[in-house]
């Protein structure tokens, strides 16, 4: 997947003294001599790129994984006119690299690195030069490290053509539904005499099952490779591995639920919670199943942790705790916390899958949290918006809750800071809402460019304001054909059911997500059909979500041992609807996913923007 990164560069520097760069450690990486410059407090990268005198592009070369948020203690590699050059058949080895990463960047086999370098099977060492065979070419290599195979099994599945009810539900539109039966929206339409593209809560529609005859044929399994020489780690391999799986699953509720009477036509329903526990748990085991085939050897154990603090407690203090690899969960804020508490105590590693507040990874730093927050979604509009539309007219609404301020200023801060010389607006423009009329607006839009409208909230009554002002602007310049207006706002929109579909395709609704995936997609079939196949259900968000989580980390932990962490910049499983990019927030804290990606309505179809 595409990736827009671009950095934050502050346009002002503090009091703060730095250190010069005569006083600075150099560093020889690939034969190039570098400062070593420790991020103090106050250091920016505009006031780093100063100091020494550098091109801002050197720094930002030699450090590809660098953002705006620097961390005081963080080394930056700073380019110097030294070159020091290295022997044409030697490698010198730096933190982080392992014999895998080396092959790849020479274009040898590590047998080759092997028998040139006796012992080297042993553990490389930082400083170590390693013989290269001198007849492969040198040069960097983007490759990713190995994979566990997903092994799909020989199945044939056989639909005969029928025609089934399928009852709307409160969160599903005409796409979601078309996607869940694969069968085109237009079909959907024609069958069900539907002129437009908006259904309701509790419609039934007719929905036609095509005959597919799929027959996926079994793969071998291959062997993983497994590289255990992290420079300057120790690997902690085990013969088998503990998890814990901590979900809500709700089943007195759901009992109750389930034994309800229900009406004529109605449908039964599982309880919400049970739900979603139970899709989550879908897709993990799904992720599992494939890794034991691939020779990963675990104990999984799976509790319900209903609602409250004190049933966690209470399985937390059972015995198979005291030796717990990784959990996984809970669900809720309040049972999050309580969780990454005790598992820091106890020095277990937890990964939290769902929506969190970012302050349960302050310093705990065994904790990941797999959900992009809003604040880093927002970096990744902006970054977005002045990489791909900095020539187009890029305006703010400023929102009405306190607790979207925070957006708002980063936002707009940000763009200010990083926009370039010859964009359309040297600053973003700050706008109200003004009068229901959308006469305030129309007044500031621009009738012969595009009009990027950030609007940084989650507040449904501020969102479906904006959004119909947005539509009557529309409709007050019907001649003006090189005017549009583009709403930018959050995958929570989609939640909102006030939100017309036809405004957010008029509008061709943007936001920053840290998932995605299209089932029709050659990529969205390889996983669908072998997970109908096995649970006989199509996989959903949450299935999804659990088939990720549990493939990306156990997978590190199977090639990598229990302390992964370092790896996780090299480690790309085939996922199914993320691309998992972790960062430490701080030294001592835990990770953070920092992966978005831009999507936009068009068509009434979700699409990734190029």
């Amino acid at each position: 997947m595409m990736r827009y990164l671009t950095i934050w560069i502050l346009l002002f520097t503090t009091g703060i003294g730095f250190s010069q760069p005569d006083n600075a450690v150099t560093k020889i990486v690939d034969g190039k001599t570098f400062y070593v410059h420790t991020v103090e407090q106050g250091n920016t990268l505009y006031g780093i790129q100063q100091l020494y005198k550098v091109e801002m592009s050197e720094i930002l070369n030699s450090n590809p994984n660098i953002s705006d948020n620097l961390a005081i203690g963080q080394q930056i590699l700073i380019p110097t006119e030294k070159n020091s050059a290295v022997e044409s058949n030697g490698h010198t080895v730096e933190a982080g690299e392992t014999l895998y990463g080396i092959s790849k960047k020479y274009k040898c086999s590590i047998d080759d690195l092997k028998k040139l370098n006796p012992g080297i099977e042993q553990g490389i060492q930082i400083g170590q030069v390693i013989k290269i065979p001198g007849t492969v070419q040198t040069g960097e290599v983007i490759q990713n490290d190995p994979e566990p195979e997903i092994v799909q099994p020989s199945y044939k599945i056989s639909y005969q053509d029928s025609i089934v009810n399928h009852t709307v539900l409160s969160h599903e539109t005409l796409y979601s539904i078309s996607k869940r039966y694969m069968v085109s929206s237009d079909t959907i339409r024609a069958l069900n005499n539907i002129k437009g593209n908006k259904v309701k809560k509790g419609d039934v529609l007719l929905i036609p099952v095509k005959k597919v005859n799929y027959k996926v044929l079994e793969k071998q399994i291959v062997p993983i490779q497994k590289d255990t020489s992290i420079v300057g780690v120790q690997i902690l391999k085990k013969d088998v591995y503990n998890v814990a799986v901590l979900l809500p699953f709700m089943f007195a509720q759901n009992d109750i639920e389930m034994s309800k009477t229900i009406k004529l036509g109605q449908h039964r329903e599982m309880y919400p919670t049970s739900k979603i526990a139970f899709e989550f748990y879908q897709g993990f085991k799904f992720a599992v199943d494939s890794l034991k085939k691939a020779g990963l050897s675990l104990n999984i154990y799976v509790y319900d942790t209903k609602k409250d603090t004190a049933t966690i407690n209470d399985i937390l203090s059972k015995g198979e705790f005291n030796d717990m690899d990784i959990v996984f969960g809970p669900l809720y804020p309040k049972t999050i916390k309580h969780t990454a508490q005790k598992c820091a105590e106890r020095n277990i590693k937890i990964v939290l899958p769902f929506k969190t507040d970012p302050s349960v990874l302050h310093e705990n730093k065994n904790t990941f949290k797999a959900v992009t927050s809003n604040m880093t979604l927002i970096d990744g509009t902006v970054d977005y918006l002045i990489e791909k539309h900095s020539h187009h007219n890029i305006v703010i609404l400023k929102p009405y809750q306190e607790s979207d301020k925070a957006l708002y200023e980063r936002a707009r801060d940000r763009f200010n800071s990083g926009v370039k010389t010859g964009a359309y607006n040297s600053k973003i423009v700050e706008l109200s809402l003004g009068s229901s009329s959308g006469r305030d607006m129309n007044a500031i839009f621009k009738k012969d460019t595009v009009n990027m409208v950030i609007i940084p909230s989650n507040d449904v009554k501020f969102v479906t304001g904006a959004l119909n002002r947005l539509n009557k602007v529309l409709n007050m310049n019907p001649y003006a054909k090189n005017m549009k207006i583009v709403a930018v706002g959050f995958e929570d929109w989609n939640k909102f059911d006030d939100i017309d579909v036809l405004h957010r395709n008029r509008l061709n609704q943007h936001f920053s997500t840290y998932r995605y995936v299209d089932y029709n997609s050659a990529e969205g079939l390889n996983f669908v059909k072998p997970f109908r196949a096995t649970t006989g259900v199509d996989p959903t968000v949450y299935s999804s979500q659990g088939f990720d989580v549990a493939m990306y980390f156990l997978s590190a932990i199977h090639l990598y041992g229990i302390n992964f962490e370092p790896a996780l910049d090299f480690h790309y499983p085939h996922l199914v609807q993320n691309d998992f990019k972790f960062k430490r927030i701080a030294e001592g804290s835990g990770f953070e996913n920092v992966s978005s990606r831009m999507i936009k309505y068009e068509n009434f179809e979700l699409i990734i923007c190029e």
